[in-house]
């Protein structure tokens, strides 16, 4: 069997030297191919070498001392040419008037012959008797055509710009290089860092060829496992006080029926009014506490939502069953109930039971506060990005701090809706679970009013109820 071979590990100084070195390769290379396209130009005649032009104005110095006057054609291709007399004034040639002063200051030693830069101007004094010739040429690298002369910047600057722009391309592709290089070394962090936030434990961490990166790596390694040790504790803990709870909650509920079957019992005796007054106060008490008992099994399963088998589901057909349970709720209370579904279609990625029960318990609040008559209506569509299920009653609505805190959990306000039932404020804050769980959005408001006509119900579908309050969820499309 053939074993994988493990990363050798370098230190992240050497990661980085290693570009540098590539940086240093490319400018030698760069170098390298600019001697070679400058030998190239010099052996295939396109250019004269840098002392052509001092050559070939030393070789005319003798052909121009001996003509009897100096004439363009005796100056040599690369040279320009100034005669003077004696007193400096200026007899013929093709220099410039700076050129020309600065040819007679030159040559009577008043300035520097020549000069450190590229293109610096030399001058040779050729004496004619009572006259004198000057030639000014530059020791640089010159194109053999004129044309070229004329149109292209000189051929050491041109090739000077070349290797710059090479050596620039050389950096920016290394760069590119090693951009692309470290992501792909970083991407283990990333990736870990990201899996551990959604505490998504159940991963294993590749390693990295840099020391220092895997260093970091198993770091992080040990923080997962760490952080997965403590949840799993916290779970454990967690199931052994929801089953503490449950069994306690479940142990009560037989006491408490005792006692009021019990206090059924004797209320059928003869009894003198005084004792049916105890045995009403013990039947209160008792219905209090088994109500008590309820709130504490919803909050059990509350905390036990969090195990979730989504499943692709029609949501014409899950709406239907939930439909069922809504007209006979509505049936007992004597509300009308409006239903529109009809901008649904396709299906919903869900948990069709926890977002069932989400729904039965809106459903369920706004039947309660909804009055004999009144309506509860339901809106199923769909947008771009979401399932939208609003459902709205013709009830007083939500008081403003209700607005506020009506999904937190054991929320009770006096004046509000989170009263219902045996829900102990515990309705909405599940339904808020769910939804969230789902990614979706709970959101809850009361409605405006569209007619003067007190309990009447609304006329419409898309129409607005007469008060009363609306709630709205809304679920991902898939």
């Amino acid at each position: 069997m053939k074993r994988s071979r493990k990363h050798r590990e370098i230190p992240i100084g050497i990661f980085f030297l290693k570009y540098f070195l590539y940086i240093f390769v490319g400018i030698v290379l760069a170098v390298v191919m600019f001697a070679c396209t400058f030998w190239m130009l010099l052996t295939n005649d396109v250019v004269y070498p840098a002392g052509y032009a001092e050559e070939q104005a030393k070789a005319a110095v003798e052909e121009i001392q001996k003509a009897e006057r100096v004439t363009e054609d005796l100056i040599p291709e690369l040279c320009q040419y100034a005669v003077f007399d004696r007193e400096g004034h200026v007899l013929s040639g093709n220099m410039g008037a700076k050129e020309v002063l600065r040819a007679w200051n030159v040559i009577n030693g008043r300035e520097y012959n020549g000069g450190t830069y590229i293109g610096a101007d030399y001058y040779l004094g050729i004496p004619r008797g009572a006259e004198c010739c000057v030639l000014r040429y530059q020791i640089l690298v010159q194109y053999q055509s004129a044309i070229l002369r004329g149109y292209l910047p000189q051929p050491e600057i041109l090739l000077l710009i070349i290797f710059l722009v090479m050596t620039l391309g050389i950096i920016l592709l290394v760069a590119v290089r090693f951009n692309t290089v470290v992501r792909k070394k970083l991407s283990p962090l990333a990736d870990a860092a990201d899996m551990i936030q959604r505490q998504e434990l159940e991963f294993e961490i590749s390693r990295d060829s840099v020391r220092e990166i895997n260093t970091i790596l198993n770091a992080m390694d040990e923080m997962r496992i760490a952080l997965k040790e403590s949840l799993e504790r916290q779970w454990r803990m967690e199931q052994t006080k929801n089953e503490q709870m449950s069994a306690l909650a479940h142990d009560l509920k037989t006491p408490l029926t005792l006692v009021r079957g019990n206090a059924e019992l004797l209320g059928d005796t003869c009894l003198t009014e005084e004792q049916n007054e105890y045995i009403d106060g013990i039947m209160d008490s008792a219905l209090q506490m088994q109500e008590y008992v309820g709130t504490m099994i919803e909050v059990v399963r509350s905390s036990a939502l969090s195990p979730m088998c989504r499943r692709y589901v029609d949501v014409k057909d899950f709406l239907e069953g939930i439909r069922k349970q809504v007209d006979g709720l509505c049936a007992i209370h004597r509300i009308n109930m409006q239903w529109d579904s009809s901008g649904l279609m396709g299906e919903i990625y869900a948990e069709p039971v926890l977002l069932a029960r989400a729904f039965m318990n809106i459903f369920a609040n706004a039947v309660e506060h909804t009055p004999v008559g009144g309506t509860v209506l339901f809106e199923g569509r769909q947008d771009e990005t979401y399932f939208v299920f609003s459902v709205s009653d013709s009830g007083k609505g939500f008081t403003g701090s209700a607005l506020r805190h009506a999904k937190e959990q054991f929320y009770m306000d006096d004046d509000s809706r989170s009263t219902a039932g045996s829900h102990y404020g515990m309705g909405l804050y599940i339904v808020d679970m769910v939804v969230k769980q789902h990614e979706g959005i709970l959101t809850l408001e009361n409605i405006s009013f569209s007619s003067d006509s007190e309990g009447v119900p609304p006329v419409s579908v898309s129409g607005c109820m007469h008060g009363g309050a609306k709630v709205t969820v809304k679920i991902p499309l898939v």
